[in-house]
C-alpha cells in the first residue's frame, strides 16, 4: 500500500514530505504513522481531538509537529512513543488538553530547539531528562499542573529563560529560572 487516506484525501508515502493541513476536524488515525517521509506535520488551528497516536513514533523523519490550538483538543497523555521522532527540533502542542506526566523518553529528542507544551493540564514532576535537552533555545512550560521541586539538571538544557509560570512548582527554584 503506498497512499494513505487521511480525512478524505490520499496521500503517497512515498512523495510526501510536508502535510500542512487547515479545516479538517475528527482525531488522528493511526495511519499517519505510515507517513515515515514526512519532515513537517502540521496540524495546528484545527478542529482535532482525541489522543495522540502513539503511531506517531513511526515519522522518524519528522522535524517539525505542531498541533497547537485544537479545538477541542487533544486529551489524553503525551505518548512515550514520541521519545522515537531524535530528528525533531520543534515540538508544539501548545493549548490542547493534555494530560498525566511527560514522558522521560523525552530526553532523546536531543536536536530540540523548541518545545511548547505550555497550556494543557500537564501533572507530576518535570522530568530530569528535559536537562539533557542542549539545542533548545525556547522551553515553556506554563500553564500546566505541574508539581514539585525542579532539579537543578534543568538547568543544562539550552534555554536561558525558559518559562515555568502558572504550575504548582515549590520552591527553592533553580538559578537558571527566574519566572514560576
Amino acid at each position: 500500500e503506498i497512499e494513505v487516506e487521511l480525512w478524505g484525501e490520499c496521500y503517497n508515502i512515498e512523495y510526501t514530505t510536508n502535510l500542512i493541513l487547515v479545516g479538517i476536524s475528527g482525531m488522528i488515525p493511526p495511519e499517519i504513522g505510515n507517513l515515515t517521509n514526512v519532515t513537517v506535520l502540521n496540524l495546528n488551528y484545527n478542529n482535532l481531538y482525541g489522543e495522540i497516536p502513539p503511531e506517531i513514533g513511526n515519522m522518524t523523519n519528522l522535524t517539525t509537529l505542531n498541533l497547537n490550538y485544537n479545538v477541542p483538543g487533544f486529551y489524553g497523555e503525551i505518548p512515550p512513543e514520541i521519545g522515537n521522532l531524535t530528528n525533531l527540533t520543534n515540538l508544539y502542542l501548545t493549548g490542547n488538553e493534555l494530560t498525566g506526566e511527560i514522558p522521560p523518553e523525552i530526553g532523546n529528542l536531543t536536536n530540540l530547539t523548541n518545545l511548547y507544551l505550555n497550556n494543557n493540564q500537564l501533572t507530576g514532576d518535570i522530568p530530569v531528562e528535559i536537562g539533557t535537552l542542549t539545542s533548545l533555545s525556547e522551553l515553556n512550560l506554563s500553564h500546566n499542573e505541574f508539581s514539585g521541586i525542579i532539579l537543578e539538571e534543568i538547568c543544562n538544557q539550552g534555554d536561558s529563560t525558559p518559562s515555568f509560570g502558572d504550575n504548582k512548582l515549590c520552591p527553592p527554584y533553580p538559578d537558571c529560572i527566574s519566572q514560576v
